[in-house]
């Protein structure tokens, strides 16, 4: 496991990295507590995939999709999920090709470690460190 302390002017260069040595397909899940800057590095990391357009909170709709050429990035927040079974629900093409997705609250998904999925936990150490570990 890789640990890194964060500060705001970091994001761009750890998402260059992070997306770098990123499978297509993959998941990535996002843990962390609230306001730990789940939503802030996914914006960076779509964003480095090459998405041009604004990159805003899926909380409200749940899942919002970007494209890039053939790939397909979702963005998914199960903040207002109250299960498992909303989350199976919701009939994602999870690792189908071309795909990449950023699912926040994953550890709401039990079993998802065992799907070969990468996830990124963020801590919050003060007002503008974070340190992530993947």
């Amino acid at each position: 496991m890789i640990t890194k302390d964060l500060k705001q002017e970091d994001l761009n260069t750890f998402a260059e990295q992070f997306i770098l040595d990123l499978p297509i397909p993959s998941v990535v899940g996002l843990k962390g507590t609230l306001g730990a800057g789940k939503t802030t590095l996914v914006k960076h990391l779509i964003q480095e995939l090459g998405v041009k357009e604004k990159v805003t909170s899926p909380t409200f709709n749940i899942v919002k999709s970007y494209r890039k050429g053939k790939l397909t990035i979702f963005h998914v927040d199960l903040y207002r999920l109250s299960s498992i079974h909303e989350f199976l629900d919701l009939d994602l093409p999870l690792n189908e090709k071309d795909t990449v997705f950023f699912i926040e609250w994953s550890d709401m998904v039990p079993n998802s470690k065992s799907r070969n999925w990468k996830f990124l936990d963020i801590e919050i150490i003060d007002d503008v460190t974070r340190k992530v570990s993947y």
